[in-house]
């Protein structure tokens, strides 16, 4: 079964990005045909009928108003009556067309991938040169929703999801599933430092030309999506997003690396980006291989950096949120 789950983890991720690509198609028309856009997308609100009926509303009004003069007082009271009608469907029309006015200005404020969007969840009719475009967006959309949705089924009863994954801010049913797919069971890995080999985070693990991986790659490629998930949370409310602050702030203070970004050293910054979310990623296996075996009554060893390393700062785990899990 973990097989088939690590499969549609990552299947929902192509998936992902086939969407986003199809979507970056869309913008990239809307940008290059404004104003063609601008004018077959607003045909639905039938601007040149409500200028028909306005002629049309305003030649009847004139006409009744001649009639009056000629008929009796009932005949006038009638006709003053079709006219108040006739101003009142003027108005109207007027209206919409003030509307369809408004909503073409407001289209050329907006930036083309707010378009896009409106495009592709319906809000505007798409021209014809996309629609196909649109409709394998909306697919590819409901196929990530039905992923989404049968991942979330499989895990949300798994107790190391209810009492800890679920418990962390940026981690949803497919982060949660993958790693439930990929690390268990968590019994084989004795300590700490075994979880890191296996996801790829362990110190000069690096490909090289003819030798066999001591990782998994899948797996190393899924611990940075993890980490880029930490990166944009909230750090008020996400406690791996304020780790990864914290160990940023360290390294842009360190002389060797602050010496280089203010050289411009190229790729100085992106490094000492990558290597805060490296860290932030293994602080997370750790704080998980320890809940894991806890709840699974296994050994539990003290950290590396505690017991290698001398480390007396080490801040135990604790949740972002309360459990919302009841049987």
């Amino acid at each position: 079964m973990e097989a088939q789950i690590r499969f549609l983890v990552e299947s929902y991720y192509d998936v992902q990005k086939l969407r986003v690509e199809t979507f970056n198609r869309v913008v990239a028309y809307v940008k290059s045909n404004f104003d063609k856009f601008s004018q077959n997308a607003h045909e639905t609100q039938d601007a040149p009928a409500s200028h028909h009926y306005l002629e049309t509303h305003s030649e009847d009004a004139s006409h009744g108003g001649r009639e009056i003069h000629a008929q009796y007082a009932s005949q006038r009271k009638v006709e003053t009556q079709k006219a108040n009608a006739s101003q009142a469907n003027a108005e109207t029309h007027e209206h919409s067309a003030s509307q369809w006015r408004a909503e073409t200005h407001r289209l050329s404020a907006v930036k083309p991938s707010i378009i896009a969007h409106e495009i592709v969840s319906g809000k505007l009719k798409p021209p014809k040169e996309i629609s196909e475009l649109v409709w394998y967006h909306n697919s590819l959309l409901e196929t990530e929703k039905q992923l989404a949705k049968r991942l979330d089924g499989w895990s949300k009863d798994h107790p190391i999801r209810i009492h800890f994954l679920s418990r962390i801010r940026g981690l949803g049913p497919i982060l949660s599933s993958g790693l439930i797919a990929w690390l268990n069971p968590v019994s084989r890995f004795s300590n700490i430092s075994k979880v890191w080999k296996y996801c790829g985070m362990a110190p000069g693990q690096k490909r090289k030309h003819g030798e066999k991986l001591g990782y998994n790659p899948r797996l190393k490629t899924f611990m940075w999506k993890i980490a880029s998930s930490f990166e944009k949370q909230n750090p008020e409310k996400s406690r791996y997003r304020r780790l990864y602050e914290e160990k940023k702030q360290y390294y842009l203070n360190r002389e060797d690396l602050r010496k280089a970004i203010e050289h411009g050293e190229k790729g100085a910054k992106l490094h000492v980006r990558l290597m805060a979310m490296r860290y932030t990623v293994k602080r997370f296996l750790a704080d998980l291989w320890i809940e894991w075996r806890r709840l699974e009554q296994l050994p539990i060893t003290k950290p590396y950096v505690q017991t290698v390393k001398g480390h007396t700062d080490y801040e135990p785990w604790h949740p972002d949120k309360e459990e919302t899990y009841h049987e």
